[in-house]
């Protein structure tokens, strides 16, 4: 026969026989929701976290944006981490052409690569004519393409239809 200790905040111990008794129904006061709303959660271990990234992988969204907002990389990033999706932005990875030391056609087939890898493609702003030649990539590979008005960055990012983009 095994007993329990059963604690209430305040009181002694009380001790009941798990075998034969039922089990106390959880009391219900605001005290008690509380403290478990308020209660450090545990941080997940590494494995823990690669678990879930296995289980629930996050998609891969390329980030389409034209050299004239190349400074809103880091708020686009932001974004699409906010939104629950892992960017993929080039100019993160390679910076401004890696500052001129590599010609643009060997970075511009490495974003042709990241684009073929992504899941979905994100474009961020007025398109250029480098920008519109990515989305008929990703058309093409049949990616869902969704873009977004970056007129209000940092403050707001709005989704609008491919028709309400102008060329840059």
């Amino acid at each position: 026969m095994r007993q329990r200790d059963i604690r209430r905040r305040g009181s002694a111990p009380l001790i009941r026989d798990e075998a034969t008794s039922p089990a106390e129904p959880a009391v219900k006061n605001a005290e008690d929701i509380l403290e478990r709303i308020f209660a450090p959660t545990p941080k997940a271990s590494p494995a823990e976290q690669a678990e879930r990234a296995l289980r629930r992988p996050k998609q891969l969204i390329y980030c389409a944006l034209s050299n004239r907002n190349f400074y809103w990389r880091h708020h686009i990033t932001k974004f699409v981490l906010d939104e629950g999706q892992v960017p993929i932005v080039p100019f993160m990875l390679f910076d401004y052409y890696l500052v001129h030391t590599v010609p643009k056609d060997v970075v511009r087939e490495a974003f042709n690569n990241l684009i073929v890898r992504s899941d979905q493609m994100w474009v961020f702003g007025n398109p250029s004519l480098g920008v519109k030649v990515q989305i008929g990539i990703a058309k093409r590979l049949k990616k869902p393409i969704r873009y977004y008005d970056i007129t209000d960055m940092p403050y707001r990012v709005v989704s609008v239809p491919e028709a309400m983009l102008r060329e840059e």
